[in-house]
């Protein structure tokens, strides 16, 4: 056996590590909305420290990104404006929170590890948008870009934030929206270009005003001949094709007022609104909503033109005033589509526009592999394309939640929500730390304070599990510039599925490793080269659900098993890497084809040095599921290598020697299938989604459209592949979602009748039909993808969620969209006589199915019983065996 370095990590100081005893992921959930521990962290007059101040490094800074009205009401006061848009509790209403709520909390931030504190546009707002049938709690409906909201406190109260943050070494981050006002008039009817009066309404129902209060974007008539001319607004619909790049930029963001940006009057309009933030408030950076529905070049000007916000910036002491923009764009895996457009908005050198961008393509991949079960290798294209093609990727933005997408939690498990933690903190880019995640919330909007929405008592408890665990994190990422500045090389992914993602960061003569498992099962880490060999051995900075000994080998590799979601970063000097010594080749393997086709097994085989070596057969690096085999008298061995089914599938073997802590090298190969052996087809009418009874009115948004209508449903299977094809009558891709529709929720249950099952349908007032029972289900919608199973389930509450995401694509000409499934994955031993039932419905923004109301709504079903079944089309069928 060859010599080891030996680094023992129960024995070694984990530097910061939470200490406290491993729970499971349900009772830590449990515990995060009861028996709180309220702080007591407010901020007085006599820590106010300067109105301005320099501006950072950003790039070693460290976000806590917060909703103004859900995160602490510290003034009853202003809650309530008397006119019927406030309800303390109420998941669209204001609920409270405002400016003194955050200033009262600023310890709690900075005890967390935070060092910027980004909030919600603090602006005047639309309080409640009848046509939308909308409040504007989140702060997003400007009606005067320089006023603060009444809700929120008062321009003082924005200073004094900014104070309080300043005496503390922090900063304050400012949204600012530069695409639209509120919504204060819409088109009801067809759009006509050549007559943008034609079906032109005022939004008269809107409170506080009917209009914005702030020139020049009180002239928003097009009725009056001078506000027409004026040419503030762009008179155009909401959008309807996100790819039309003339929709993307002119039309309305979901019926918000769009600012025609290209006027000179505008954009001297927001130079003057935003700069006086800068100027009157000691704003220390902006994040920019909606930037991509602006053109690129109006950043040019915007920022960085002789009277822009840069410029205002620097008259008072800030030298690098740091601007993030929200283009929301998603990247398939291993492709870079996104970055490349993102990249426009960031300009060049010598014209520069945005900083940095909110990285919504990491983002994506993040939740796919830490919630969904998808090949670690994701990560490491995706870190790599944000290297390439971002202007300076270290200034990135990087966030696991915010306010427009489901929380992590909801798809996915604690322990996987811990290793994107760990991973955002601990490559390039700033991390973002979205109020509620530190107390593992599970609602999108939740409110921190008692009584807010979601929570019955606060949300402020500096002992909880996360809490502790993220400001380990933040901790590490502060004292360790390698973790905020280094460079970054993966150096060992897998490329089929969870399990092992490490990299190397180096930066200033140190070194770090970070090494995780994100399998539900045990992998084998293989050979990693490092720098530590002899005298120069490791310091543990976090091992999480690790306890032993990490047996380095003389030559500076670690071979060893990784546990399920284990987390590992270690950290020591920089060292030329050991050269390659001539090291015994324990184990050979014959030549193994790279592809195999229309075969369902493989035979493979070496030998090893010596006679009945104890030997394991390891595919994609699940050390749990691995076949263990023996080489015969003479050191040669065989073994079978088993190949998926239906469709294209990439592996990777490898053989183990646990006697000698010897690993071959991986073998990757692919196979093709067209071999399928069960079936299932069914029809379905057009038109006939509008309820079991057909008697649903369909939301506004939804009328004159058959998003929800089934038309056909294919099911092929081939050994462990189920290949599902939904075609429907049509497909919405207005908001461009990650799964390639939106407008449509899809809920897929399995009856495996070889397992006992569950009746109800959660949350769906239904039941399987035809007496059956369900064992595992799909839930699929534009911003949503996860597996659950029976266990904890109930009709009030959906089961499980399991480590795995079906593969989904779409096909926009065809009206297809097309699901891939792993029987293993989902606990099913054979396809054959599986039932699958499909429903349709749709969800909210916040991942909810929508409500259904007695009376027609632009955003809920309606039929005059509520509690009717949420399925506006269904279908059922058996796969079958296929001669």
């Amino acid at each position: 056996m060859n010599k080891k370095i030996i680094a023992t990590v129960a024995a070694t100081t984990l530097l910061f590590a939470c200490n406290e005893a491993k729970q499971s992921d349900k009772n830590i959930l449990s515990k995060t909305t009861v028996n709180q521990k309220v702080t007591s962290d407010k901020s007085t007059s006599a820590e106010l420290g300067p109105l301005h101040v320099a501006s950072p490094k950003w790039q070693d800074q460290i976000i806590y990104f917060l909703m103004i009205d859900r995160f602490n009401d510290g003034n009853l006061h202003n809650s309530d404006q008397g006119v019927g848009v406030y309800e303390r509790g109420a998941k669209d209403k204001y609920n409270g929170g405002d400016l003194q709520g955050v200033i009262d909390k600023i310890d709690y931030i900075k005890q967390l590890g935070a060092t910027a504190v980004w909030t919600t546009p603090q602006v005047a707002n639309q309080w409640w948008d009848p046509v939308a049938e909308f409040w504007g709690y989140h702060g997003y409906w400007a009606r005067d870009f320089k006023s603060v909201d009444e809700h929120y406190g008062k321009l003082e109260d924005y200073q004094q934030l900014a104070k309080s943050l300043h005496a503390k070494n922090m900063y304050l981050i400012q949204d600012i929206v530069v695409n639209h006002t509120g919504n204060f008039f819409y088109y009801d009817g067809d759009y006509d270009e050549q007559n943008v009066k034609q079906n032109f309404k005022i939004n008269t129902g809107s409170i506080p005003s009917v209009s914005a209060s702030q020139f020049p974007f009180t002239q928003n008539d097009v009725n009056k001949v001078e506000h027409q001319q004026a040419n503030i607004f762009n008179w155009t619909p909401s959008i309807l094709d996100i790819t039309v790049h003339k929709q993307e930029t002119t039309y309305q963001t979901s019926g918000l007022d769009d600012m025609n940006t290209k006027n000179p009057v505008v954009r001297n309009a927001l130079k003057d609104s935003f700069g006086y933030w800068i100027k009157e408030a000691g704003v220390d950076a902006f994040r920019i909503d909606t930037a991509k529905y602006v053109e690129k070049e109006f950043y040019e000007d915007f920022l960085h033109g002789d009277d822009g916000i840069v410029t205002t910036a620097k008259s008072t002491g800030r030298n690098d005033f740091f601007t993030f923009g929200e283009i929301f764009e998603m990247s398939q895996p291993f492709t870079d589509r996104a970055e490349k457009k993102i990249t426009d908005y960031l300009g060049t050198d010598e014209n520069p526009r945005i900083d940095a961008p909110l990285s919504f393509p990491l983002y994506n991949e993040i939740k796919q592999v830490f919630a969904g079960g998808r090949p670690t290798s994701y990560l490491s294209y995706r870190v790599d394309a944000a290297m390439k093609w971002y202007k300076d990727p270290y200034r990135a933005v990087n966030f696991i939640d915010n306010h427009d997408v489901e929380r992590f939690l909801a798809n996915g498990t604690l322990s996987g929500f811990k290793q994107a933690y760990a991973f955002m903190m601990s490559i390039p880019g700033i991390p973002v730390i979205y109020q509620g995640d530190e107390q593992a919330h599970l609602l999108s909007r939740q409110a921190m304070f008692a009584g807010g929405y979601g929570s019955e008592q606060d949300q402020f408890n500096q002992a909880s599990d996360m809490f502790r665990f993220i400001q380990t994190l933040t901790k590490i990422r502060t004292q360790h510039k390698v973790f905020s500045r280094g460079s970054i090389e993966f150096i060992q992914e897998n490329a089929s599925g969870p399990g092992i993602l490490a990299y190397k960061r180096e930066y200033n003569g140190k070194t770090a490793y970070v090494i995780l498992n994100s399998a539900e099962q045990t992998a084998l880490l293989s050979r990693l080269p490092t720098s530590f060999y002899e005298d120069n051995q490791p310091t543990i900075l976090l091992a999480e659900n690790i306890d032993k000994t990490l047996p380095f080998a003389e030559d500076g590799t670690l071979t060893m098993e990784m546990p399920a979601r284990s987390i590992l970063v270690l950290i020591g000097n920089s060292r030329a890497s050991q050269p390659t010594k001539s090291m015994t080749q324990e184990i050979t393997v014959a030549p193994i084809p790279v592809e195999f086709n229309n075969v369902t097994s493989a035979i493979i085989q070496g030998t090893t040095t010596t006679a009945h070596a104890e030997l394991i057969k390891i595919i994609d690096g699940n050390i749990e599921q691995a076949e263990k085999f023996s080489s015969d008298a003479q050191g040669k061995w065989r073994t079978n290598l088993p190949l998926d089914g239906l469709g294209n599938h990439q592996h990777a073997v490898e053989i183990f020697w646990p006697e000698k802590n010897y690993v071959t090298n991986k073998f990757t190969y692919s196979m093709n299938s067209t071999i399928v052996s069960g079936m299932a087809a069914v029809d379905d009418l057009i038109g006939d989604d509008k309820g079991p009874a057909a008697q649903y009115i369909k939301p506004g948004y939804q009328a004159d459209n058959c998003y929800l209508d089934i038309d056909s449903v294919q099911a092929r299977t081939g050994g462990n592949i189920l290949e599902l094809t939904i075609k429907m009558c049509d497909i919405s891709n207005a908001w461009a979602p990650p799964n390639g529709f939106d407008h449509l929720a899809l809920t897929i249950y399995f009856n495996d009748k070889k397992a006992s099952g569950l009746k109800a349908l959660p949350l769906l007032n239904s039941a399987m039909p035809q007496q059956g029972t369900w064992n595992v289900a799909h839930s699929a919608f534009g911003w949503g993808n996860y597996v659950f199973a029976t266990d904890g389930a109930s009709s009030t509450q959906e089961g499980t969620i399991l480590n795995y995401t079906p593969i989904i694509t779409v096909n926009h000409q065809s009206k297809e969209i097309k699901m891939i499934y792993h029987a293993d994955k989902l606990g099913i031993d054979d396809w054959l006589a599986v039932d699958l039932y499909l429903t349709t419905w749709d969800k909210d923004e916040g991942g909810d199915y929508r409500l259904i109301n007695e009376t027609p709504s632009k955003w809920h079903f309606s039929h005059s019983a509520q509690n009717s079944p949420k399925i506006a089309d269904d279908a059922f069928m058996t796969i079958l065996r296929q001669n």
